[in-house]
């Protein structure tokens, strides 16, 4: 492929910043983490690596990070402290961001590949040629701009953009490995490759954890251009992976040790907002670092569960839309334009090129839509889990762009009009994403970023920023939620009615009970808090599954390990609190507690000391007005042996 020599004048300048970056230390954590986990590998291997380091990525990953070491060791000894562990040590930072940088011109060439291939921009192109001829260019401006080329700017866009620069060469993090390894797998698939697209999106989400929220839609999308067939071959590829890449840890009984990795991370930061511009940093007040997600956001649902459910629906439309692209047309108003819906029944697979067009388009609208209600709903949603968005963003619109819906349809190919829609669009987002990444840089390090961009790190800039970044979702979501139908009306639906249904009980004033509710404080002795079992069932050590005290066996409650202190937002809504309390039966003789109850951080009732052979106690308190309720039971005073608390039945009542 004869590359236009302006393209090669962009590349040489992609690659001098790059380079001119890498001495910057950048997120001066993330790299000291390179470091810290790549040598445990090295010096202990990756199992007892894993056990002495604090890792929160997934378990092959630290594989690349302890060659990044090994490399290192080349050249340098890792274990001379001061040289190492200096932060402006020049041999590791570039070793560690010439990954990223690899992977940066890897998804360039991805863009230039699927844009020309399989989009339509370039009119020779078989994807175009048996469409429409007001689709195929022949009306088109012959400018600079023209289709042929506008593959390369696209990938130009992402090379000389401003995020992807901040993000490897100058942050030090490799989310573009983890898009770069997830595209190959769409290539995979393009290419008709079924188990090698499996295998490589299985190593993806080793790579970046972030990557699984792509499984549905992605195996959807294989689905609908392999067949049935692909996507067991596809699903086979992934299992493959999986135990290939951990083979070590099946081998010698640790595979406990990856399922963590893979799960624990779900509350790993159980904050609104880890310096995400997003809908959560707006509701806590640009406070997002400093305030629990366990909050009470409407009726009984945290916000936690509240972004949850946000998520969901968008992902559900996106799902649907992409699934039941039959039931997918053009509105009356673009009829007879040049705008064009293709019907699809995916058990018709390659007939027609425009069915493949199709397919891929909605496939990267879904990763839009999915990426970007991750960033923007979720809680605990990290500043650059929006940089993917940097590279969907861009294949998208070469789709788009070469026989996308106009917002104003009218007769004519809007090639032109188009161009400059998603330019001013793209524009905006890299502008203010940016800012998002700079600011979540310069807060922790201020001598790592652009001098003049330290002062604009104030709480009305960054929730100004929220605000037009989800703007900017909306209007790419109402872009595609305009053409349909019946998946649009059931997505939306959905979301509200488990919403409603999970706050009913608060809506007809009924009782609801403690269990309901997650805590945002929750101290414990020993063990987990259990729900509905005593403290010890979920480690095999209770012969009882039921919560009980001297016997009398209870159906809900709390299963705790003195002392304890837990603390729920109840936002003042309710006026009586009732439980029974005690110690379980399967507690051994020498268990003891006294239980209290506050409301925002006063006295509302103690007990006696409660033994283990005591009876259920019951109390009725008063917490009108009360928005924190807080749980408390100490040891009674002669140590914590034995002290299996329960709170039974302990419910809220309006």
């Amino acid at each position: 492929m004869k590359l236009p020599k302006w393209f090669w004048v962009g590349l040489v300048l992609a690659l001098f910043l790059r380079l001119a970056l890498i001495p910057n230390p950048g997120f001066e954590a993330d790299v000291s983490f390179w470091k810290a986990w790549g040598l445990a590998v090295v010096d202990k291997g990756i199992i007892e690596g894993l056990k002495v380091s604090n890792s929160n990525y997934p378990t092959p990953f630290m594989y690349t990070l302890g060659a990044m070491v090994w490399v290192y060791k080349l050249f340098a000894d890792p274990h001379n402290f001061n040289e190492f562990w200096n932060n402006s040590n020049l041999l590791f930072l570039t070793i560690s961001k010439m990954l990223p940088i690899l992977a940066d011109f890897g998804i360039a060439g991805i863009i230039i590949w699927i844009g020309k291939r399989h989009s339509g921009l370039d009119p020779e192109s078989s994807s175009i040629k048996r469409l429409d001829p007001r689709l195929r260019g022949d009306d088109r401006p012959s400018s600079f701009f023209q289709s042929s080329q506008l593959t390369y700017i696209l990938a130009l866009l992402y090379l000389l953009s401003p995020i992807s620069l901040i993000d490897g060469a100058w942050w030090g993090q490799v989310d573009s490995v983890g898009v770069f390894i997830f595209l190959a797998a769409v290539v995979a698939v393009l290419k008709r490759w079924p188990v090698l697209a499996g295998l490589l999106y299985m190593v993806g989400v080793m790579t970046k954890l972030q990557n699984m929220i792509y499984g549905p839609v992605f195996f959807l999308f294989v689905w609908q251009t392999l067949g049935y067939q692909g996507l067991v071959r596809a699903i086979a590829g992934s299992t493959l992976a999986f135990f290939g890449l951990n083979i070590e840890f099946f081998l010698t009984h640790n595979m406990a040790r990856v399922m963590a990795s893979l799960t624990e991370n779900y509350d790993y930061f159980p904050l609104m907002s880890l310096n995400a511009y997003n809908l959560w940093w707006i509701a806590s007040g640009a406070k997002g670092m400093a305030m629990s997600d366990k909050f009470l956001a409407l009726g009984i649902m945290n916000a936690k569960t509240v972004g949850l459910v946000l998520f969901s629906g968008v992902y559900l439309f996106a799902v649907l839309r992409q699934a039941f692209m039959q039931s997918v047309v053009s509105s009356p108003r673009t009829r007879g334009s040049s705008v064009k819906y293709f019907s699809l029944d995916s058990r018709v697979r390659g007939s027609d090129d425009s069915h493949h067009w199709s397919i891929i388009q909605y496939f990267f609208e879904s990763l839009i839509l999915v990426n970007g209600a991750f960033f923007l709903f979720q809680t605990q949603s990290h500043d650059r889990y929006a940089f993917p968005l940097t590279v969907f963003l861009l294949i998208w619109a070469a789709f788009f762009i070469s026989q996308g819906t106009p917002l104003q349809p009218r007769k004519g190919v809007p090639f032109v009009t188009n161009v400059r829609l998603f330019g001013i669009f793209y524009s905006l987002f890299t502008i203010f994403y940016f800012y998002n990444l700079h600011t979540a840089l310069i807060v922790n390090y201020p001598n790592n970023g652009i001098p003049g961009l330290t002062l604009l790190t104030q709480p009305f800039s960054t929730i100004t920023t929220s605000v037009v970044l989800l703007g900017l979702f909306g209007v790419v979501f109402w872009y595609l939620a305009r053409q349909t139908k019946a998946a649009f009306l059931v997505s939306c639906l959905l979301p509200l009615v488990a919403f409603t249904a999970g706050n009913l009980p608060l809506i007809t004033k009924k009782p609801v009970s403690l269990t309901k509710f997650t805590p945002y404080i929750a101290e414990i002795g020993y063990g987990k808090r259990q729900t509905d079992m005593p403290v010890n069932a979920y480690l095999g050590y209770s012969k009882q599954s039921f919560l009980s005290v001297q016997y009398a066996f209870y159906r809900s409650g709390l299963g705790l390990h003195s002392p304890s202190f837990f603390n729920y937002d109840i936002g003042g809504h309710f006026k009586t609190f009732t439980t029974d309390y005690g110690i379980d039966t399967e507690a051994g003789g020498k268990g003891s507690a006294v239980f209290e109850v506050y409301g925002d951080d006063k006295l509302l009732w103690r007990s006696e000391k409660i033994g283990r052979y005591d009876n259920p106690r019951h109390i009725s308190v008063n917490v009108a007005g009360v928005r924190k309720l807080g749980l408390t039971t100490t040891d009674g005073g002669d140590g914590k042996d034995d002290d299996h608390v329960d709170w039974l039945r302990p419910v809220l009542w309006p």
